[in-house]
């Protein structure tokens, strides 16, 4: 999960989480092959990114989603 002067954002959607975490929902921990930091999201992303299997293109606009648009930009097609 992201921390910047706003507050807690859902590293998938990149939406504040602090009503999740006010109410007691569910704000999940989860981790990405080739990302070495603990990523955290809330109950709904973790429903999109069940959903989106190992295919990050349906992922939502949002951090995660930048970060495979970034990596892939570098890798050479063969």
């Amino acid at each position: 999960m992201s921390i910047d002067s706003g507050g807690f954002r859902c590293d998938v959607c990149g939406k504040y989480c602090v009503t999740e975490m006010l109410l007691d929902k569910g704000v999940e921990s989860f981790s990405v092959k080739g990302i070495d930091t603990l990523l955290h999201c809330d109950d709904k992303c973790k429903e999109l990114l069940i959903a989106c299997g190992k295919d990050w293109t349906k992922l939502p606009e949002g951090p995660l989603r930048k970060g495979f648009e970034e990596a892939n930009k570098n890798i050479i097609p063969t």
